[in-house]
């Protein structure tokens, strides 16, 4: 009961704060609904009256009638009005909402998880159940309303119509059933509906494309998105077939209830014991009584619908809740590095990874230092320097900045003392002055300052290849757009990392990937002299890679192998040393004879 109460708190909420003033009108539509219900009340009225001879019943009916339908057709032409104009906005405001929620969580952790990824899927899958939830709130509202005002005028007018509701008994438990095939049916269908959004995306996708027609995976690719589109929908149109026989048997519950009782009051009426408006009123509520009890169902179950998005919506508010928490920090980040970065017994276990990424590594990074990360794929590189950024938590241990614990930093205070160009870069496709800008977004606007950025990631070439300078439009998909190959990308990623000018922690995680090696070794060379220059703010340049021979130049080398740190010094110690630094650098070194 309680989250029921915060889904609806949650739907109305959303929708006060969209627009108050319409959500206030919304609420004739169902206040109407119940004057429409009298008008049996009314017609039983004019009918005695009319049998009796008894004027002033059937004129009193008669204006009761006409006022009810006035008001009935007013207030639901001001409701409904205003309830089809904030749909329209509730959704937008609930679809922002979720953009907000998914893009402020501190880490990329929840990006990773499936079950979250599963959650927006199905949010997503349901986005119409969150823009109609005012509809199915207020529809629901005016179904009670019109419930409440039918039984008061059944136990009024003659008890034995009560046994109508007796016809109401096998909708409401096929319309518990329907809710736990339909909700049933959404997760089963979740991962199915993710692989399909990716299969499609493929299809489209002009890097795709190419691996698509060399390797001629067209039929492929078709053969598994028709698989997959099986999947995703299979456990959606079980549940609905499954609905649709207990509808059925519903309607056929219905109608026997409702022939004995009006075989009853017929039996009644010969008698003399049932007046001819009391049967006109059995004739007229039974009708309005279906329709209620049909819309009471069908009503229901869309706005059990709709709360089974708002749990969803409320799960991801809690996700994001308690995300946050953990990057609650608010000590200030130091302007400078007096001593270093820190590494305690630190772990980290991806969600659903059967081992830890990091295992118990120990590692200090002292301030000016050039710093180089090395080792085979998967050694934990790259889940090294996303957790000195604060994309992720460790596990176990800590961070620790000139002896502050990372935890305890303001987490975008860190960040802005904090640049990188990582081996998976974006490519945004912007202008190539803001492709570069957003870098540092105070600067974003400022022209020489990203003249400096290009000229400093060595990308001046790349400025000079652009047809309208840095005003050009990236991406070939747009109308006068270029497009770049793959290093002119990558010196852009770049660009974007040297647009901080002060930073404190500099990360490199394999940016010159698509460079050739002489290329990455005036690059890296060119980042070590700017690092030993900022050593009056004791700033710390990582570099990535796994061309050996651009490390020679660190302070210090750090060879991570299966999670684990297992050599630490500069490059003559660990070559003296014989161990594994010693070998893979005389492997490459071997290449280059």
């Amino acid at each position: 009961m309680r989250e029921t109460i915060r889904k609806l708190a949650l739907i109305t909420r959303m929708t006060v704060r969209t627009d108050p003033w319409r959500s206030l009108s919304a609420l004739l539509e169902p206040i109407s609904g119940g004057l429409q219900m009298l008008l049996g009340l009314w017609l039983k009225m004019i009918v005695d009256g009319a049998m009796s001879g008894n004027t002033s019943r059937i004129y009193f009916g008669a204006i009761a009638a006409a006022l009810s339908l006035y008001l009935y057709w007013t207030g639901t032409l001001l409701g409904n009005g205003a309830r089809i104009a904030l749909s329209e906005r509730v959704g937008f405001a609930f679809d922002h909402e979720i953009a907000r929620l998914t893009a402020e969580i501190p880490s990329i952790e929840h990006l990773e998880r499936a079950e979250y990824v599963d959650q927006l899927q199905i949010l997503r899958q349901n986005r119409g159940a969150l823009g109609g939830s005012l509809n199915s709130l207020l529809n629901a509202l005016n179904v009670f309303v019109n419930s409440i005002t039918v039984i008061i005028a059944l136990a009024a007018i003659d008890p034995r119509l009560l046994l109508l509701l007796c016809g109401a008994l096998p909708a409401v438990i096929g319309s518990r059933l329907r809710l736990r095939w339909n909700k049933q049916g959404e997760d089963e269908s979740a991962a199915a509906g993710r692989l399909t959004r990716h299969l499609s995306g493929l299809t489209v996708d002009p890097v795709a494309g190419m691996e698509l027609r060399v390797f001629r995976l067209r039929d492929e690719i078709r053969r598994r998105l028709q698989q997959s589109v099986r999947e995703w929908r299979a456990p959606v149109i079980r549940a609905t077939a499954k609905g649709a026989s207990m509808k059925i048997a519903e309607d056929a519950g219905f109608g026997l209830v409702l022939s004995g009782v009006l075989g009853w009051l017929l039996v009644g009426a010969a008698n003399g014991a049932v007046t001819a408006g009391t049967i006109v009123l059995a004739v007229v509520i039974s009708r309005q009584l279906q329709g209620v009890v049909v819309g009471s169902v069908y009503q229901l179950t869309h706005l059990a619908d709709t709360l089974r998005s708002a749990g969803r919506m409320l799960w991801l508010i809690d996700h994001a809740t308690e995300a946050q928490a953990s990057y609650a920090g608010t000590v200030e980040p130091p302007t400078r590095l007096r001593h270093g970065i820190h590494l305690e017994n630190v772990s980290f276990s991806y969600s659903g990874a059967d081992r830890p990424s990091l295992s118990d590594v120990t590692l200090d990074l002292p301030a000016g230092s050039v710093v180089a990360l090395v080792g085979e794929n998967g050694a934990g590189k790259t889940t090294l320097i996303t957790l000195l950024a604060g994309l992720y938590r460790p596990t176990s241990g800590r961070i620790l900045i000139d002896g502050t614990d990372l935890a305890d930093l303001d987490i975008e205070g860190w960040r802005e003392r904090s640049s990188a160009a990582f081996q998976d870069y974006s490519k945004f496709e912007f202008s190539a002055q803001h492709a570069v800008g957003v870098g540092h977004l105070p600067a974003r606007d400022d022209e020489p300052a990203v003249r400096r950025a290009l000229t400093d990631a060595s990308a001046d070439d790349v400025h000079a290849a652009l047809p309208d300078g840095l005003a050009t439009q990236l991406g070939p998909t747009w109308e006068g757009g270029v497009d770049l190959s793959g290093g002119q990308w990558q010196k852009l990623a770049l660009g974007r990392a040297m647009m901080r000018r002060d930073p404190l922690l500099l990360v490199f995680d394999e940016p010159t990937s698509a460079l050739d090696a002489p290329t990455e070794h005036a690059l890296f060379e060119r980042y070590t002299a700017a690092a030993r220059a900022a050593t009056d703010r004791g700033a710390i340049t990582l570099l990535v890679t796994h061309r050996f021979s651009t490390v020679r130049s660190a302070d210090l080398i750090v060879v991570l192998e299966d999670g684990r740190v297992t050599e630490v010094g500069p490059h003559g110690d660990l070559v003296r040393t014989g161990r594994t630094y010693a070998d893979l650098y005389e492997i490459q070194a071997q290449g280059y004879r």
